[in-house]
């Protein structure tokens, strides 16, 4: 049986969904996957960049490399995966949307609800108190200080060596304690995330369909090979 058909039938009897998100389901949107092997920006690597200690350091030149990141997402649109996503979710309460990007497509989308495990391109955060604000600026002639403290702001990035928000991780947990089936789209599975995610669902007895241009790390039960934007249609047509 094509393994898109078994997912189909599979998943018309779930009613407790989790769809995992990476970078592959905003590709056709236009946005880089910057969390990928060799990506440079200014010559640099991510990893020298989305950090503490970079930030610590430079926090102009950090800023600068987030800016740039969110000057290509605001000019990108959701595509037909996003879509697809969100009028699915809109009619299926039982599902949860564990998203490891930080683009804020899925909820241009209308996604009802929306775990964002690693943050937001368009949150700034207090370095003092830790308050959050949404902040849409693509340029900063002076770098950003919080309203309520006057403290100098970071973006709200889940970086290097920081844990997710514990809200988030405890609905992301919640969900994949409950999940009869899991989807992970679009990533690649080099982060620990969506692999902690797929075993809880697992050893709960949740099937796995992972979806993706090429084989990922994903402990799947089924692979559904070709774009998200093609793919994630097919599989949620009513």
């Amino acid at each position: 049986m094509d393994n898109i058909v078994r997912a189909r039938r599979y998943l018309m009897q779930c009613e407790r969904v989790l769809v995992i998100t990476g970078a592959g389901i905003s590709a056709a949107s236009g946005i880089p996957t910057f969390e990928g092997a060799g990506e440079r920006w200014k010559n640099m690597h991510v990893r020298n960049l989305a950090g503490v200690d970079a930030f610590g350091k430079d926090p102009r030149l950090v800023w600068d490399w987030y800016l740039y990141r969110r000057s290509i997402a605001a000019t990108a649109a959701p595509n037909a995966a996003h879509e697809a996503l969100a009028g699915y979710a809109r009619s299926h309460p039982g599902l949860t949307l564990v998203t490891q990007n930080v683009d804020g497509l899925h909820e241009a989308a209308g996604h009802p609800d929306v775990v964002r495990i690693h943050g937001s391109l368009w949150h700034n955060r207090c370095t003092q108190c830790g308050r959050e604000r949404e902040e849409r600026s693509l340029a900063y002639i002076e770098l950003p200080r919080s309203p309520c403290c006057q403290a100098l702001e970071r973006p709200v990035i889940v970086w290097f060596g920081e844990r997710s928000a514990e809200a988030d991780v405890k609905r992301a947990v919640e969900a994949a304690f409950e999940a009869e089936i899991v989807i992970t789209i679009g990533t690649s599975g080099k982060v620990n995330t969506a692999n902690q995610l797929v075993a809880i669902a697992i050893a709960r007895y949740a099937e796995v369909y992972d979806i993706n241009l090429e084989r990922s790390k994903i402990n799947a039960h089924g692979r559904l090979f070709g774009a998200a934007n093609e793919i994630v249609p097919q599989l949620l047509a009513a």
